[in-house]
């Protein structure tokens, strides 16, 4: 197979396609295209910019070529230079995009060339691909959650054989092993919820300054005595719409994968800046609008990465570290965290060189905005506040209970919707608790017949990965994510139950 590229990224193309095995030829323009255009050339990449300004008698020269042409440029063209039967792709490239669009569009000119897929066999390939990735998905996450539930159910079966005996001295011990081993699933949980974007978010307007200085010791705690860590946070007051545990997470996955890229030391580099992109410059981030966004970057001087290993730095699962070593979710989190808090993540790596992650993160239009939580009325404080709680899940409405009692608030569970709000009828209450999943209605829509009957009422949202789109038309109401410790719980009733001045 021959190829004739006209781009000035002819250098950066060559290694995408090396999966092809083609033979290439270069030319500088759309002129030279066309006397360069031989009957042994199998298919054309044309850089969509080369055509800008091209005479019309040219660009009618190009529209009669039978040879299949690839288009290197954004998602859409003008009607005026765009060429009958081409493809298109978007920035940027990669192997994958490259070598399925010159397949197809082969196969569309030739379908009879024994040396050509069909399309298939393209479209086959394609699905095998992502059922593929499902299956190491489901691999990954069984794995894992096979070992967590191992320390789960072992220190469970040994607590019960020792209290069976009047062995209680050990008992701590295997409870500490069970709660590590229920927190390491809730956190894969958590992963694995950023990376399909259905984990809940509290965005709020933050500074990443102060952000990014706190976690500074914490980094370098992290890291080896050998590795340097070096901040700069040229942004001024620019705050971000995020959640900063969320960020906070993402931050430290990035530098813990630097610290692992540099096993004999280097440095970490951590900086900000603010950009503003344009319709143009947003071409080369695929999915970000036009607008200001905070650049947080982490550059390592480490190992870098092949351009093998950059196409599915991303994919759920997949890890350069040996077994054990990682869990191949940092990178598809901090993926996910960007893209639906808005953003975009980008990574340049080259090998013996080192690393940078870019992470785009839009401005809050606002610097002047509070970063507070959303209130939902002012409950009456004190420790006899009393609690309505609406839950369908006994293991929460336990957990729920024992918090309550320890706190000193007085708790009355509704079996039902409907029996709430007759008791809300009947009965003064200064803080709701409910599913967002109820039976026949929704938390939401509870809160707002709750809100009617008592105006004062705060309300506490219990939200699972599937109510994240329920949470978007209610921002106002604060919301509790599960799995919640006793602990998120207790300071949540305390800070909405507190002493108000």
């Amino acid at each position: 197979m021959r190829i004739l590229i006209c781009s000035e990224q002819a250098s950066e193309l060559l290694p995408l396609l090396t999966p092809l095995d083609a033979t290439h030829v270069f030319c500088g323009s759309a002129e030279a295209l066309l006397t360069t255009l031989t009957d042994d050339i199998d298919a054309v990449l044309l850089d969509e910019r080369v055509l800008a300004g091209c005479a019309e008698s040219l660009l009618t020269g190009l529209r009669q070529v039978s040879v299949p042409i690839l288009l290197l440029g954004a998602a859409t063209v003008d009607g005026d230079v765009a060429l009958p039967g081409s493809l298109i792709v978007e920035r940027p490239f990669t192997s994958r995009a490259l070598c399925s669009g010159l397949l197809m569009l082969l196969d569309r000119n030739a379908a009879d060339s024994p040396e050509l897929r069909s399309r298939e066999e393209v479209l086959a390939l394609q699905q095998s691909q992502r059922m593929d990735a499902v299956e190491s998905v489901i691999d990954g996450v069984a794995h894992d959650f096979n070992n967590m539930l191992t320390g789960v159910i072992g220190a469970l079966d040994i607590m019960k054989r020792h209290v069976a005996a009047g062995r209680f001295a050990d008992l701590p011990r295997f409870i500490e092993a069970a709660s590590i081993s229920a927190d390491r699933a809730s956190a894969l949980t958590q992963r694995l919820l950023t990376l399909s974007h259905r984990q809940p978010l509290e965005a709020l307007p933050i500074e990443v300054g102060p952000l990014l200085e706190s976690l500074e010791g914490l980094i370098r705690r992290s890291v080896s005595e050998g590795i340097k860590l070096r901040g700069d946070y040229q942004h001024g007051a620019v705050r971000v719409l995020a959640d900063a545990r969320q960020l906070e997470s993402a931050i430290l996955n990035l530098a813990v994968n630097a610290r692992d890229a540099m096993p004999d030391g280097g440095r970490i580099d951590l900086h900000t800046s603010v950009v503003d992109l344009t319709a143009e410059t947003c071409a080369a981030l695929p999915d970000l609008l036009p607008g200001r966004y905070l650049l947080i970057a982490l550059a390592d001087t480490g190992e870098g990465m092949s351009s093998d290993t950059l196409e599915r730095v991303f994919d759920p699962f997949f890890t350069t570290k040996s077994v054990g070593q990682g869990s191949g979710l940092g990178l598809s989190m901090v993926h996910g965290f960007a893209r639906q808090s808005g953003g975009q993540v980008t990574i340049h790596s080259e090998p013996a060189i080192g690393t940078t992650v870019r992470l785009y993160l839009p401005v809050v239009d606002k610097p002047g905005m509070a970063s507070q939580e959303p209130v939902s009325g002012l409950p009456r404080s004190g420790p006899q506040a009393r609690i309505l709680l609406v839950e369908g899940d006994s293991s929460v409405c336990l957990l729920v209970a024992e918090v309550a009692s320890e706190r000193g608030y007085q708790l009355v569970n509704a079996a039902a919707p409907q029996a709430a709000l007759e008791l809300l009828d009947a009965e003064a209450f200064d803080l709701l608790i409910t599913d967002v999943s109820l039976p026949g209605t929704s938390g939401i829509q509870l809160a707002e017949a709750a809100a009617r009957r008592q105006p004062a009422l705060a309300v506490l949202l219990v939200a699972a990965a599937a109510d994240v789109g329920q949470l978007a038309l209610a921002p106002e109401l604060r919301s509790i994510a599960k799995p919640f410790s006793m602990r998120e719980l207790s300071e949540t009733l305390g800070d909405m139950l507190a002493v108000q001045g």
